[in-house]
């Protein structure tokens, strides 16, 4: 088996950042139980609908067992770097979506320890993306180049 080149080790390294820090949104979401207007107490809905901090706990496991299947190599690795860097995505719009709720988050909870887990999610969302696809264009150019005979 082939090593990693250190962009996939790079996006690897990203996302789990990604997933941690999710994780450490929803614990702090649910030991100051943080409120959401739309969505109600964080210790009643953390897990379908997410927290005022980080996403589901549905989308978190989904991305998890992703990020799992990225670590392998092959077409399954494919598959895993394919489902990290949409479902990041996806992340990302939803964000966008919540833009007001985040603004008005940030007016009600200036503290860092609420604050730090959106920047991190903000900051690591596109450099995710972009390491994604650069890593899914390689997977594409190692399947494809021609043996030297």
């Amino acid at each position: 088996m082939r090593p990693f080149l250190p962009v996939r080790k790079t996006f690897l390294l990203a996302a789990l950042i990604f997933l941690l820090d999710s994780v450490l949104g929803t614990v702090i979401a649910l030991v100051l139980n943080l409120s959401d207007p739309a969505i109600g107490s964080a210790r009643e809905s953390w897990f379908t609908t997410g927290t005022a901090l980080s996403a589901p706990g549905v989308f978190m496991i989904i991305y998890m067992l992703f990020l799992l299947l990225a670590t392998r190599q092959r077409w399954i690795g494919t598959i895993g770097s394919t489902g990290v860097t949409l479902m990041t995505t996806i992340s990302g719009m939803a964000s966008i979506a919540d833009m007001d709720l985040t603004r008005h988050f940030f007016g009600q909870h200036p503290a860092w320890l609420t604050v730090l887990p959106l920047v991190v999610l903000f900051v690591m969302m596109p450099i995710i993306i972009l390491l994604g696809i650069v890593v899914l264009i390689q997977q594409v150019r190692t399947r494809t180049r021609p043996a030297l005979s």
